[in-house]
Parts: C-alpha cells; sequence; structure tokens
C-alpha cells in the first residue's frame, strides 16, 4: 500500500534530518516522501537533497507555515496515487515500531478512519500530543483505540478515501487550528478519528500561549495575536462560527481583544497562569 509521507520545515535543519532518518530507518520502500521547504536560511533543503536525494523538496515562500504548508505538500502528493497520507511533524522521530502500529489501527478501524499517533516527551517519557477527547482532556496511551474530538497533527495517518470525500486541509488556516478542524471535518461526515494504542514517536513540548504575549505593549502584542503563529480572531471566529455558533465566535472575538488589552497584572490576576 503507496504512502505519501506530507512534512513542512522552516530552520530547523538538524532536527529535519533526524525526522527523515528516522522515516528512512523504517526501510519500507513504500513511502514516498513530500517536503515543502518554506524558504529556510539555515541550508535544510541542501543538506535534505544531500543525505535523501529521493525526498520531493516543494519551495514555499515563507510565509506558509504550518496548516498551509502542509496543504501544499499534500496538493503535491495528490498528483500521484497513494493509498494512505502520513502527515509528519519535522520535529518527530518514529519508532522502530511506529509506522506498523498506524497501520494496524487504522486496518482495525477497516481503513475508515483519521489515526493520531501518541507523541511522547524525548525527554520525560510522558505523552504530550495525539489528541484530546470531548472534554479537552489529553489522551495518553491505554492499550487500547480511544476516540479523539481535537486533533493533533504531529503523526496522523488518513486513508485515501477520506481527504477523496472531505478534501484537504482548509487553506483558510494559516498555522494553527488546521489539524484540529480537518478531525472535526472528518468526524462532522461520519469517521472516526482515533488514537493509536501505545506511543509509536519521540517528540518535543511546544506549549506556546498564542492568545496573548506577555511582557510587550500593547500594540506589539496585537501584532503576534494577528500574525501567523499568534491566535488570529478573525480565523478563530471562521472556526467557531463553523463549528459552535456566531454567538460563541463573536463572544471569542470580542474576548480576544479585551485579554489583549488588559495589562499583564491585571492578566495574571484574573486568569492566574492560562494565558501567560
Amino acid at each position: 500500500m503507496r504512502t505519501a509521507v506530507l512534512l513542512t520545515c522552516f530552520n530547523r535543519k538538524e532536527k529535519t534530518l533526524n525526522c527523515l532518518s528516522s522515516l528512512k530507518g523504517l526501510g519500507d520502500k513504500r513511502l514516498e516522501v513530500f517536503l515543502v521547504d518554506d524558504g529556510s536560511s539555515d541550508g535544510t533543503a541542501e543538506a535534505v537533497k544531500r543525505g535523501f536525494p529521493d525526498v520531493n523538496i516543494i519551495n514555499g515562500n515563507g510565509n506558509l507555515f504550518w496548516s498551509r504548508g502542509m496543504l501544499k505538500a499534500w496538493e503535491s502528493a495528490c498528483q500521484g496515487d497513494y493509498d494512505y497520507y502520513l502527515w509528519i511533524n519535522d520535529d518527530v522521530e518514529l519508532l522502530a515500531d511506529g509506522l506498523v502500529e498506524l497501520f494496524e489501527c487504522s486496518r482495525t478501524m477497516n481503513n475508515r478512519a483519521v489515526i493520531s499517533g501518541l507523541i511522547e516527551d524525548k525527554i520525560t517519557g510522558k505523552i504530550i500530543y495525539g489528541g484530546y477527547d470531548n472534554r479537552k482532556k489529553l489522551l495518553g496511551a491505554t492499550g487500547g483505540l480511544q476516540d479523539i474530538t481535537y486533533l493533533n497533527g504531529n503523526v496522523v495517518l488518513i486513508p485515501k478515501i477520506i481527504p477523496e470525500n472531505i478534501g484537504l486541509i482548509d487553506a483558510k488556516f494559516h498555522h494553527d487550528l488546521g489539524d484540529v478542524e480537518y478531525g472535526l471535518r472528518a468526524i462532522k461526515n461520519g469517521y472516526k478519528v482515533v488514537s493509536t494504542r501505545r506511543a509509536i514517536a519521540y517528540g518535543y513540548s511546544n506549549a506556546i500561549c498564542r492568545e496573548r504575549k506577555n511582557g510587550v505593549s500593547v500594540s506589539k502584542r496585537f501584532k503576534i495575536l494577528y500574525s501567523p503563529l499568534g491566535s488570529n480572531p478573525y480565523i478563530n471566529y471562521y472556526f467557531r462560527n463553523k463549528y459552535q455558533s456566531s454567538i460563541n465566535a463573536s463572544l471569542y472575538f470580542l474576548f480576544q481583544h479585551f485579554l489583549n488589552l488588559i495589562p499583564d497584572r491585571l492578566n495574571k490576576f484574573l486568569f492566574s497562569n492560562k494565558y501567560v
């Protein structure tokens, strides 16, 4: 079964090479890699060409970030004929049996589900990514498949029937929320989104508060908020209006602006460490 591996990168040469090494080490010749290099200046593309000449490198414009970078890789892969698509973050290293676990889980679900791999912190061994249940609780390894409501896109296996029916990552999303929205869209269209039974890769925690930047001026704070790495209120409105309600979307839009207008001390007083 042919699988297109999709990833995007920007100036993380060492991690990108480690990720590709972990893929190559699996020895599975049915994998074809599509890598978007979004204008890296640290020699990532050149190093990949030298070390992994079979990788399909797609050049980005420097402003794609995660969601649009992954979309570009996926669009390129769709020109071929693949049975599965495998999303993988470039800071992830697959375990030796990681791919086997992903495919076993997919077969258990009759190849009609999105399979999200549980990711261990490389230092602590704790599960840090995979997905959250409907109460927004991070799922751990239980030895069984678990339903996911809010998908993490770190390592995700998608059988071709799903994008054939629901499409690819929504281009409206720039960096954040593209993976979450895809999972919700799959569920809305009658597909399951489930976790693997055990951890399938190592990764690194990236706990960034996208809603608010502390210790900067108000103008700087709003500039970050509206940037691709922030939590753009218009994109959030689009997401919440689609999956919750226009009232919820409007209230959160106003809340984001209130949160970024108040001083750091009031933020700490009202919300403790939630937006730090």
